[in-house]
């Protein structure tokens, strides 16, 4: 069978009846200068005859591959999905491309996405590290490799111990207290913690806020009472198991919606009540916390603004060099509280 002829830049500047060198540039985001009805009459005829640049040559020509890397610990958790989906947005909307590398929590995957992205010269990465990257044994590594590639990066939710970079992050300490605050202002002083692991920053400022909380209502704090999962629905639900065996806990923070969810499911299974004979908050606000029979009181991230923040760092990084010369910048989001039905009140 025959093939069809290439479809080349000459044929839509014929099509258009402009100049190579106006569709070059319109095609290359750099029509600042070219007409509003150009521009669209540029991109309806290379849409039409199905004209895509050659990325390879372009980037031979710019040392720009108009592509972002982002690699995520976990794209099935709802708050990851979501700040992906509204960078990528975005990136789109600005002539970018997006590769997403998933690493489940896995350090091997961590290490073989930036490498490979690092290789195929993205032109800019953003990086949330797996729980098995922010390990005592891997912690290290990690930091090495980062420092050894030439993509500037930007760190987002996650920090990482000794890593001297910009990162974009929620106030997790003030969201845990935020959160504890409430249990406490309802009555409760035997209140229990479900944790990630406590080597992921978010997870261990979380805890902070927990327990700053405790000390500013001075309720003194019992390690008996905290108990350490992985942010999955499953150890949510084994460690709901666990805290149904101790006696006189009225209240759990949850430092996630996954994990808080497997807790409602143990509950529910041993006919323990929420909120009536357990408080429960949670941490992520995801869509479910709202529509659950017990709606779930949680701590709203602003995904939406932490998603905004990424993308203009990321654009300001690429046309302005001096942003990632300048002083390392770690910028924090205000989280808040949505309560909702699952906290009763014990205030006699």
């Amino acid at each position: 069978m025959k093939k069809n002829r290439k479809v080349t830049i000459k044929d839509v500047a014929e099509r258009a009846n402009v100049s190579i060198t106006t569709v070059s540039l319109v095609l290359n985001n750099k029509s600042s200068t070219i007409s509003k009805e150009t521009i669209e009459k540029v991109k309806k005829c290379a849409y039409e005859i199905n004209y895509f640049p050659d990325p390879i040559a372009a980037s031979m020509i710019t040392k720009k591959t108009k592509t972002i890397g982002y690699i995520l610990p976990n794209i099935e958790n709802t708050f990851f999905a979501k700040i992906v989906k509204s960078v990528e947005t975005e990136l789109i909307s600005n002539g970018y491309n997006l590769i997403i590398s998933n690493s489940n929590e896995s350090f091997e995957r961590d290490k073989k996405a930036i490498m490979l992205l690092n290789r195929r010269n993205v032109d800019f990465l953003i990086y949330t590290p797996s729980i098995e990257s922010l390990q005592k044994e891997n912690i290290n590594k990690i930091n090495d490799l980062l420092s050894s590639i030439d993509t500037p990066y930007l760190l987002v939710d996650r920090e990482i111990l000794g890593l001297d970079c910009n990162k974009i992050v929620s106030d997790n300490e003030y969201g845990g207290y935020l959160a504890t605050r409430h249990l406490i202002e309802n009555g409760h002083k035997s209140i229990a913690c479900i944790s990630g692991p406590l080597e992921v920053s978010s997870a261990f400022n979380r805890y902070n806020g927990y327990l700053k909380a405790l000390k500013e209502a001075g309720i003194d704090n019992n390690d008996k009472l905290l108990l350490i999962g992985n942010y999955s629905f499953e150890s949510g639900y084994e460690l709901g198991l666990e805290l149904i065996k101790r006696r006189g806990v009225t209240a759990v923070f949850v430092t996630n919606d996954l994990m808080a969810y497997g807790v409602i499911k143990a509950c529910k299974e041993h006919k323990i009540k929420i909120p009536n004979d357990l408080s429960i908050v949670g941490y992520d606000d995801l869509f479910y916390s709202a529509i659950l029979e017990v709606p779930l009181t949680s701590v709203n991230q602003n995904v939406g603004l932490i998603a905004k923040r990424v993308s203009d760092y990321v654009f300001n990084a690429l046309k302005n060099k001096t942003v990632l010369d300048s002083d390392v910048e770690k910028i924090l989001i205000q989280p808040k509280l949505v309560i909702r039905n699952s906290v009763a009140n014990k205030v006699l």
